[in-house]
């Protein structure tokens, strides 16, 4: 097989025959289906088994104990035996091309030591788009995309790439964005750009999105990481406060990061900036 398409999953019976159903579906069965199930309590386990049963497609399956959905893909990335690691969520369901579009993706930059994958697009199935305008571009940065709808871009990474990093380990810390296991890897090499619309869904109410400072709040490590590592591309000063204002604002209302540490993880002087303007807020309300 040349592609695992990864899928961590907790709790999500009820969307996960949509995922399943799309995956049979598709025009190139070139993949394996890799689930990792974060210690789901509602039949996920029998649902699973019975699609393996079927023997539509290849399906492997693991459980853990629920650690969060960055544990599940470090978990993973151990069991992951294809050229291309494919993260697709378990609410979210593939245009029936899509794994043949990675294919032909895949081999623009096969032997290209300095690329470590390509990226596509994910839009919401509320997002009306003319097809025709998609799937034609080609970018060497994912910054120098435009974007014309709100929504997502998703990677298919090397395996040998990918599983060299992983995402840090804070126990008793549940979120974390993956932004802390992507950036460093954009750093170091090139993505294939692309705009081709392959993966569809919608956010959840119950999902970690719709949660999303809560979480961060409730995983105050993982938090900060992820605002160091978008601190690092940030080229603006509007930029740069507005996540040294985030930064600040989750230390100090989770209460649990030491501040001699937190005084430590951005540039000093944005630290200056954003209490001296905490100050001046204050005065002013006087």
């Amino acid at each position: 097989m040349l592609f695992t398409i990864f899928t961590p999953t907790y709790n999500r019976a009820y969307t996960l025959p949509k995922l399943y159903e799309s995956l049979k579906a598709q025009n190139h069965k070139n993949f394996v289906w890799l689930i990792v199930d974060d210690g789901s309590t509602d039949g996920t386990q029998d649902l699973i088994e019975g699609y393996k049963a079927e023997d539509k497609i290849p399906i492997r399956y693991f459980k853990q104990e629920n650690k969060g959905k960055h544990i599940a893909v470090n978990e993973g990335l151990k069991y992951a035996d294809t050229q291309w690691f494919c993260i697709i969520d378990s609410d979210d369901y593939l245009e029936s091309t899509a794994t043949e579009v990675w294919e032909q993706l895949s081999r623009e930059i096969a032997n290209h030591k300095n690329y470590a994958g390509f990226s596509f697009i994910h839009f919401s199935d509320k997002i009306i788009y003319d097809e025709k305008e998609y799937g034609n571009k080609r970018l060497s940065k994912v910054s120098d995309y435009k974007w014309e709808h709100y929504g997502e871009m998703l990677f298919c990474f090397k395996t040998d790439v990918i599983s060299d990093f992983s995402f840090p380990i804070f126990p008793d810390e549940k979120f974390c964005q993956e932004s802390v296991l992507f950036f460093p890897i954009l750093r170091k090499y090139r993505i294939l750009v692309t705009d081709h619309v392959l993966v569809h869904g919608e956010y959840l109410t119950d999902g970690l999105s719709q949660n999303h400072y809560a979480s961060m709040l409730k995983s105050p490590n993982y938090g900060l990481l992820s605002i160091q590592e978008y601190f690092l591309d940030a080229t603006t000063a509007k930029e740069k406060m507005y996540l040294a204002e985030a930064y600040w604002d989750i230390v100090l209302k989770s209460r649990r990061i030491p501040v001699m540490k937190a005084l430590t993880g951005l540039p000093f002087i944005w630290t200056i900036k954003v209490f001296k303007d905490k100050i001046l807020k204050k005065i002013g309300n006087k």
